[in-house]
């Protein structure tokens, strides 16, 4: 924005960062890398941002040229998509998850940052991006410990042409259980974990029939930094 206070340095890293290291705003940039194009759908990455507060960032995206608007290919209304520039940025934010990923594993996990709604979008988005398909509906349902009590249910709903998440009972036959503690999952879903490591501990029980219970493996796909998550932490002097 014109009034937009900055650094006044010729810097580039300076002029760079006067554009994308505003709060919330990379995670906003975040969501778009995940698929998300609509205001709901990037408003529901980031659940704890007011959405007046979205509105104005969005606003700031637009008017530096990283983001445009375009018509919603699926319903009324508008949408944003990346433009050239705003693509560019996908190895900057890359990098700093990596980064995130070596050196502050612990904060990662630590209690503060454990939010259920937003591991339930990233796989909504991830199975949206991966345009798995199914037959029939299957419904998943989550019951989660180590979370406030009302985000101690979610139900993933895969039909043949969408993919949802409910966190009230949408009715349907259930066909595969899971039953973990809610840091599990996260540790599983960044690759600090196994999936085999988790049900050997019993800190993640899987109950459906064995096809649903291999198929689990497929859907929750690791995160996009799990490979990274894989690797041994490093810990930065003095931690």
């Amino acid at each position: 924005m014109p009034d937009k206070k900055g650094y006044h340095q010729y810097c580039p890293i300076s002029v760079a960062a006067e554009v994308i290291a505003e709060r919330w705003t990379p995670l906003v940039l975040r969501s778009f890398f995940c698929g998300a194009s609509r205001f709901n759908e990037i408003h529901k990455s980031v659940p704890r941002m007011s959405t007046a507060l979205l509105s104005r960032r969005l606003k700031e995206l637009e008017y530096a040229k990283i983001i445009e608007q375009i018509p919603s290919p699926h319903t009324r209304g508008k949408a944003y998509q990346l433009t050239e520039a705003g693509q560019e940025l996908f190895p900057v934010l890359d990098q700093m998850g990596i980064w995130a990923q070596r050196w502050l594993r612990r904060d990662i996990t630590s209690d503060e940052n454990l939010d259920p709604d937003v591991l339930m979008w990233e796989l909504r988005q991830v199975s949206l991006m991966a345009e798995r398909k199914v037959e029939s509906r299957r419904v998943v349902q989550f019951q989660l410990s180590g979370v406030p009590v009302q985000k101690r249910s979610y139900w993933l709903v895969f039909e043949p042409e969408d993919t949802d998440i409910c966190v009230r009972d949408p009715g349907h036959e259930v066909d595969l259980w899971i039953t973990a503690h809610f840091r599990t999952l996260i540790e599983i879903w960044l690759g600090h974990k196994t999936i085999a490591a988790a049900r050997r501990d019993e800190s993640l029980r899987l109950e459906g029939n064995r096809a649903e219970i291999k198929a689990f493996a497929d859907w929750y796909a690791l995160g996009h930094f799990a490979k990274v998550g894989a690797e041994p932490a490093k810990e930065l002097p003095g931690v």
